[in-house]
């Protein structure tokens, strides 16, 4: 008799077991919570390009678009501000005592017109529009970057214009050191 009692209630827990699990399997699939991923936002990440991605919300498509270009010329020009300000404290380091002060002075004179520049001239790679229906609400969502080599050449050639020159190498690696740094 004590068998049999013991048999029965390992087979009602197992059989309770089995139930439990397919009822939680139904209930997973059926979930109505829904993963929403922002248009454009896979493409922020990269090791060699400094990349934002901002959204400008308005009933207005032009007003949108203003929104999300500000927001996206506002973060770049912080990220390079902190990366070139990092880069240049580094680059500094590596020269020699009697010319650290005169060329890291220089280059940072150079490097606030440079970065005026490519950040006006920052290249957007993703730019898509969503209007909400019920609001009707405009969205645009913008991805803009800044590619390194392009502002490495650039400050070279303000620096060689003040008849200083850089080891171009050396400026592009800490640069990127730095953006990297950025993202941690």
């Amino acid at each position: 008799m004590k068998h049999c009692i013991y048999s029965l209630t390992v087979l009602l827990s197992v059989l309770f077991f089995a139930s439990s699990c397919k009822s939680s399997k139904s209930t997973a699939k059926k979930s109505p919570v829904k993963t929403y991923v922002q248009p454009c936002s896979d493409l922020v990440q990269s090791d060699t390009i400094m990349r934002t991605w901002a959204m400008g919300r308005s009933d207005s498509e032009t007003t949108a678009r203003k929104k999300a270009m500000t927001m996206a010329y506002a973060d770049l020009a912080g990220m390079l501000e902190k990366t070139v300000g990092s880069m240049v404290e580094e680059y500094s380091a590596t020269l020699s005592e009697g010319t650290q002060a005169a060329s890291k002075e220089l280059l940072l004179q150079k490097t606030v017109t440079t970065s005026k520049r490519v950040v006006k001239g920052a290249r957007i790679i993703c730019d898509q529009w969503h209007k909400d229906e019920k609001t009707g609400q405009y969205a645009n969502y913008i991805v803009m970057e800044i590619n390194t080599d392009v502002y490495i050449r650039m400050l070279s050639d303000e620096m060689k214009k003040a008849g200083k020159t850089v080891d171009d190498a050396l400026l592009k690696e800490l640069f990127i050191k730095h953006i990297n740094k950025g993202k941690e």
